[in-house]
């Protein structure tokens, strides 16, 4: 089994190209939940502190 079968399988399976992308997004999405979460709380404890 060489790796170009692999992809060309995996393409072919709408389902699991769907899976792959939801969980993609939802990784992105958790993310940049995170990264704004973060920044917030940063501006937050500045504007504290003056």
């Amino acid at each position: 089994m060489q790796i170009g079968d692999l992809v060309s399988g995996f393409f072919e399976d709408p389902v699991l190209v769907a899976i792959v992308a939801i969980l993609l997004g939802f990784v992105f999405f958790v993310y940049l939940f995170l990264r704004r979460t973060a920044k917030g709380f940063k501006e937050g404890m500045n504007q504290g502190r003056q």
